[in-house]
């Protein structure tokens, strides 16, 4: 009885530390980026990372542009992903491997290729 009663305890209190994990990302990813730096497989992108912008705010919208497309919807952070849902689609997910005060890195893998987005806060 003892061994369930601190693997319970062990359970809420890992929850609790990945909610306020959670909490402390949405709160950082607020503001306007800018791509700073695009890999595909390793190698710089033929795209220019400065046309990437993104821009979220604490309701949980976002707008994302790239090299003139934009997609508008909302967004949640949660356990180190990004879930956007773009209006009248389905929820999609990316890698976040750094979120601080002024960096943001995505991991990506499209079809099997895999990406990372870099982008910096602008002020």
């Amino acid at each position: 009885m003892k061994l369930i009663k601190q693997s319970c305890v062990a359970v809420v209190v890992a929850l609790l530390i990945f909610a306020c994990e959670d909490i402390k990302q949405n709160k950082l990813i607020v503001g306007n980026w800018v791509g700073a730096e695009w890999l595909v497989g390793g190698t710089p992108s033929a795209a220019n990372p400065k046309n990437t912008t993104f821009s979220f705010t604490d309701k949980g919208d976002y707008v994302y542009n790239n090299s003139g497309v934009t997609e508008k919807g909302t967004f949640r952070v949660s356990e180190s992903k990004l879930f956007t849902t773009p209006d009248g689609q389905q929820e999609m997910a990316v890698g976040i491997t750094k979120l601080t005060t002024d960096s943001l890195v995505f991991q990506m893998n499209r079809g099997g290729q895999l990406e990372t987005l870099t982008l910096i806060k602008q002020k």
